[in-house]
C-alpha cells in the first residue's frame, strides 16, 4: 500500500499554528513512509470562504516548503459527485429525505452494536452506535455537510491515513458509519494532541500564537517554525532538538506522537529561530534574505549574526554602527566619566593608527592588540577597560567584540564617539 494523505484547510480564516502542524505531521508522516501528501481546500462554506484566506493558506504552505504532490483540489467543485452518492445511499434505503419536505437527507445511523476507532495515537477507542443519532447530508438548502463530503473525497482521492487534532475524534464513528455504508475502504486514523498555552486554555493571541505569515513577517525563518512545530507533541528516539525538515522527514513517527497535550512556548520558538540564525553563513543570510539586510556591510552581519533572535534584529543590531550621535543614560554618563575610564579612552585614542591596516582580520588582530597593552599598560581589570569603552562606542551594555566594534566602526567614528565621551 502506499501511503496517501491529505491536508485539508477550510478557507475561512488565515492558517494558524494548529492548522500548520497538522499540515507538517501529515506531510513528515508521507516523507518517511514514501506516500503522497496532498491538499484539498474544503471550500464549501461558501459565506465565509474568502480568496484572501486561501491566498494565505497557499503562501504560508509554500513558505515552509510543504508543497503537494498533486494539483489541490477543491471540495465544492466536487458537489455532484457528493449528490451521486447521497442517491445512491436514498436508493439503497440508507439514508431518508426530510419529512418536513425540506431538500435535507438524512443517513440512518444503525441502532444496535458499536463502532471502533482503532487510532494509531489513542490506540482503541470505542462508541456505542445508540448515542448517535441519524446525521444530516445534504442540509435544507441544498448544501452537503462536512461529515459527508470528506467521506466522499477521501475515499475517491485514495487517502490512507488521517491525521488530524484530537477533537474531531467525535466525529470519528460518524464517518466510519458512512465509509462502511458506502462500502469504501477505511484509512487509517491517528488523532494528535492538542497545542494548548502555558495556562493550559485553548490556544490563541493571547498565548503569543499568530498565523503562519504573521511569524514570517515578525522575521522567524521557516526552518525554525518547522523545528518547533514538529516538537508540539513528537519528540525523536533519539531526543534531538535541532533537525532540518530533511533530519526530520527520516526521523517522524506517529509511536512517538504524545498522548498529552502540547504547551505552545513562544521563548522556546525564539530560541530555536536564535539557533537556526547562527547555523546560517553570512551569505546564506545576506542573500536568502536581502529585504532585511539592506544597508547593512557583510562584515557588520558577519559580527552582530549570533546576537540576532529575529530576522527583524538586525537593523536595530546594526544602528549602532551607523548612528551619528549615541544617547547615554544617566546610569551610563556616570560610567563613563571617571578616572579609569577617561585614562582608557585616551590610550585607545592616541594608538588608533596602529589599528587600520591590512585585512579585516589583520584589523582585528591589530584591535585586539591594543585593547590587550591598553590593559597591560593602565594596569586596570578588563572589566574596567572593556565596559566603559563597550558603553562610550555604543551606549549599550552587550553586543559585538570590542575587537569587531573598533575596526568596523572605522578610526574617525571612534574617535569622535571616545572624544564626546570624554566630554570634549
Amino acid at each position: 500500500m502506499t501511503v496517501k494523505v491529505r491536508f485539508a484547510p477550510s478557507p475561512t480564516g488565515y492558517l494558524h499554528i494548529g492548522s500548520a502542524r497538522t499540515a507538517l505531521f501529515h506531510y513528515l508522516f508521507a516523507r518517511h513512509q514514501g506516500g503522497q501528501f496532498v491538499l484539498r481546500i474544503e471550500d464549501t462554506d461558501r459565506e465565509r470562504s474568502r480568496p484572501e484566506y486561501e491566498e494565505d493558506i497557499f503562501a504560508g504552505l509554500d513558505w515552509l516548503g510543504m508543497r503537494g504532490d498533486e494539483p489541490a483540489v477543491y471540495q465544492n467543485s466536487r458537489r455532484e459527485v457528493h449528490l451521486k452518492y447521497i442517491d445512491k445511499l436514498l436508493s439503497e434505503g440508507r439514508a431518508y429525505k426530510d419529512p418536513q419536505g425540506s431538500p435535507a437527507v438524512f443517513f440512518r445511523v444503525p441502532a444496535e452494536g458499536g463502532t471502533v476507532i482503532r487510532d494509531l495515537v489513542k490506540g482503541d477507542i470505542h462508541f456505542q452506535n445508540k448515542d448517535f443519532k441519524d446525521q444530516v447530508m445534504r442540509k435544507s438548502d441544498g448544501s452537503v455537510t462536512y461529515n459527508f463530503a470528506v467521506v466522499v473525497d477521501d475515499a475517491e482521492m485514495g487517502i490512507t491515513h488521517i491525521i488530524r487534532g484530537e477533537d474531531h475524534i467525535s466525529n470519528t464513528p460518524k464517518q466510519i458509519f458512512l465509509y462502511e455504508a458506502l462500502g469504501f475502504p477505511l484509512p487509517q486514523f491517528a488523532h494528535i494532541p492538542m497545542i494548548l498555552g502555558a495556562d493550559r486554555a485553548k490556544l490563541s493571541k493571547r498565548h503569543g500564537a499568530a498565523s503562519v505569515n504573521e511569524y514570517r513577517r515578525a522575521g522567524y525563518l521557516p526552518e525554525a517554525l518547522l523545528n518547533y512545530l514538529s516538537l508540539l507533541g513528537w519528540t525523536p528516539a533519539d531526543g534531538t532538538e535541532l533537525m532540518t525538515l530533511n533530519e526530520l522527514c527520516q526521523k517522524f513517527d506517529l509511536d512517538r506522537v504524545s498522548k498529552s497535550n502540547a504547551i505552545f512556548d513562544l521563548e522556546k520558538l525564539r530560541w530555536l529561530n536564535c539557533q537556526k540564525i547562527k547555523h546560517l553563513t553570512t551569505d546564506e543570510l545576506y542573500n536568502n534574505y536581502t529585504e532585511y539586510c539592506q544597508n547593512v556591510s557583510l562584515d557588520i552581519l558577519n559580527v552582530i549574526k549570533d546576537d540576532l533572535v529575529l530576522l527583524g534584529d538586525i537593523a536595530g543590531k546594526s544602528t549602532v554602527f551607523s548612528v551619528d550621535r549615541l544617547e547615554y543614560t544617566a546610569e551610563q554618563k556616570t560610567e563613563i566619566n571617571t578616572e579609569t575610564a577617561h585614562l582608557v579612552f585616551r590610550e585607545i585614542i592616541a594608538k588608533l593608527n596602529n589599528i587600520y591596516s591590512g585585512t579585516i582580520i589583520e584589523q582585528y588582530a591589530n584591535a585586539q592588540v591594543l585593547i590587550d597593552e591598553t590593559i597591560k599598560i593602565t594596569g586596570l581589570k578588563k572589566a574596567q577597560v572593556f565596559h566603559p569603552l563597550r558603553i562610550a562606542l555604543t551606549a549599550q551594555n552587550s553586543g559585538p567584540g570590542l575587537k569587531f566594534l573598533l575596526v568596523l566602526l572605522g578610526k574617525d567614528k571612534v574617535k569622535e564617539r571616545l572624544q564626546n565621551a570624554l566630554g570634549g
